[in-house]
Parts: structure tokens; C-alpha cells; sequence
């Protein structure tokens, strides 16, 4: 895959939609380890605890999003955030962050979203060399489109 290729955990979309998530609810980015190929979408009820995080240096073990919004444009319903601040290198940063896991700390710490970081689906991003700044597209963290008439 690709840098920012994302994935949705299927039991996060049934708990949408069973109004066991809300707006106010605690939502935080995680890094991991794991590969994003390796991520089964498909479990049943996954939490963070269910991947490798990766902590030290200046990278923390989360970064709680502030600023949540779920809008709706006519058909398309956004949920939102503001983005996380700057990583800076560090010679103690871990080398091995490949993915990215958005979970809602509120409820169990359930797993929600991934993203892949790398360019090649295998090699980590150099965050001893490099400051790194995860930022969430135009379209937010998500979108949903109801094509029903």
C-alpha cells in the first residue's frame, strides 16, 4: 500500500451505527509497529491492545485529537478533527512506526481507523532524522455518503 491508504474496522461502522460512539467521546491517534497489511479489519471487537505501539523518544504512547466535528453537507457526513502537533527527531524516537491507529479511548479503547505511514507497505518512517507531521485530509478522518434518494 501506500502512504495515507486507510482502512475502517468493521465493527467500529456497526458500532456507529448502533450509537455506541459520540462527538464527545475521547478520540486519540496511536502509532504502531504493525504493518498495515497486517491489519485484519475484519476482528471482532479490536482494541489498540490488539497491535504493537510504538512509545519513546519524543513520540507519545497517544495523542488525544481535539477540535471533533461530525457535520453534514447534504449527502456526505464528516467526522473530523484538528491535527496532531509536530513529532520532532529524536535519536530516542523508535524506528519501526509504520502504522497509524485512530481509537476512541472513551470506549474501551476500541479501534476505529488505520493508516498506513510508509511508502512501500514495509519501511518504517525515520523519525530520528527526520520531524514528521501526521495531518488528516480535506475530506477529515472520515466520510460517509448516503446515495439514497
Amino acid at each position: 500500500m501506500a502512504a495515507g491508504s486507510t482502512k475502517a474496522f468493521n465493527d467500529a461502522v456497526l458500532k456507529t451505527r448502533k450509537g455506541i460512539y459520540a462527538e464527545g467521546d475521547t478520540w486519540q491517534l496511536v502509532f504502531l509497529s504493525d504493518t498495515y497489511a497486517s491489519i485484519n479489519t475484519d476482528l471482532t471487537n479490536p482494541t489498540s491492545a490488539s497491535f504493537t505501539p510504538v512509545v519513546g523518544g519524543n513520540v507519545a504512547a497517544s495523542y488525544t485529537l481535539g477540535s471533533i466535528t461530525i457535520d453534514r453537507v447534504t449527502n456526505v457526513i464528516k467526522f473530523d478533527a484538528a491535527d496532531i502537533g509536530q513529532i520532532l527527531k529524536n535519536a530516542s524516537n523508535p524506528a519501526n512506526l509504520k502504522t497509524a491507529l485512530l481509537r476512541n479511548a472513551t470506549v474501551t479503547n476500541d479501534a476505529i481507523q488505520a493508516w498506513d505511514m510508509t511508502a512501500d507497505g514495509t519501511t518504517s518512517l525515520d523519525l530520528i532524522n527526520n520531524d514528521f507531521t501526521f495531518t488528516f485530509g480535506a475530506g477529515g478522518i472520515n466520510t460517509s455518503t448516503n446515495q439514497s434518494a
